[in-house]
């Protein structure tokens, strides 16, 4: 770190002088004690590439990077709830399985091929949008179709297994029993019982798409802070990983803390505590 922070053609003295200042000659549990107490108060260091502190480089890049998974996490929603109600509603028939289909082809497919494809026919060869950077509306369009369509496949097999598994239990029995349609059965009946299976993959699925979000701002020139981790890695800015890495941490942890508060809030059930 400090051959780096000194620069091409730094002498030893200098080199020592800027390991002293930034105290890494001291024990490696005393310098992450150190570096723990300045990140809870949002001192993350100075980035070796840009030259400016961490908290700067987040406050620029991290509402891009939430723009690209806000959208692409709504995007997933949608996608999986009609692809999975609408496999359901056919129940094996010929739209069920073109889905089932399209779902494995979804799941399967890596996000640079996908984002490849779609710049070469809707940027190059149809010119509806822009190939890179952020110039609107429509410049986010590929990003969330790219980083959704992963998640949104996945998550719409599990809401058509789960509401085939809610169509086989009593209540659905018994709206069959009143006169109701199948259709109105799934949505009435076994849709809110799929909610809490539902948010814990959401919740898993979301995560998975932080990681996404490396490549997908890569391709698309969306500097966040995926764009900023790889220069980071090739410019060996050992702190600007660092930082990162523990921003991806306090992510990862934050939304399964909050998908298991949701998930007791729509279920009392998870709310009472457990006989001995």
């Amino acid at each position: 770190i400090a051959e780096r922070a000194a620069g091409a053609g730094a002498d030893g003295a200098m080199i020592a002088k800027i390991a002293n200042d930034l105290g890494l000659n001291d024990p490696l549990p005393l310098r992450y004690l150190r570096w723990l107490g300045d990140a809870v108060t949002g001192d993350f260091g100075v980035s070796l590439r840009t030259g400016k502190p961490m908290a700067e480089e987040f406050a620029v890049r991290i509402p891009k990077t939430l723009a690209l998974l806000a959208g692409g996490g709504v995007l997933a929603l949608l996608l999986s709830l009609v692809m999975g109600l609408a496999g359901a509603v056919s129940n094996g028939g010929f739209v069920d399985k073109v889905l089932h289909g399209l779902a494995l082809i979804g799941a399967s497919t890596p996000n640079f091929f996908v984002a490849a494809m779609l710049v070469i026919l809707f940027s190059v060869m149809l010119g509806w949008v822009p190939t890179f950077g952020v110039s609107g509306f429509s410049s986010w369009l590929l990003p969330w179709i790219t980083i959704a369509l992963f998640p949104g496949s996945v998550l719409s097999r599990v809401v058509r297994v789960n509401l085939q598994e809610a169509m086989s239990r009593p209540f659905a029995t018994t709206g069959f029993a009143k006169g109701l349609t199948r259709r109105a059965v799934l949505l009435r009946e076994a849709l809110p019982n799929i909610l809490i299976p539902y948010m814990t993959t959401f919740g898993a699925q979301f995560t998975l798409m932080m990681i996404g979000a490396i490549v997908v701002e890569r391709v698309f020139g969306l500097n966040g802070i995926g764009a900023f981790f790889i220069e980071a890695i090739r410019f060996r800015d050992f702190i600007g990983m660092q930082a990162v890495l523990m921003l991806f941490v306090v992510f990862f942890v934050s939304v399964n803390l909050i998908v298991d508060i949701a998930a007791m809030l729509a279920d009392p059930r998870l709310r009472r505590p457990r006989k001995a």
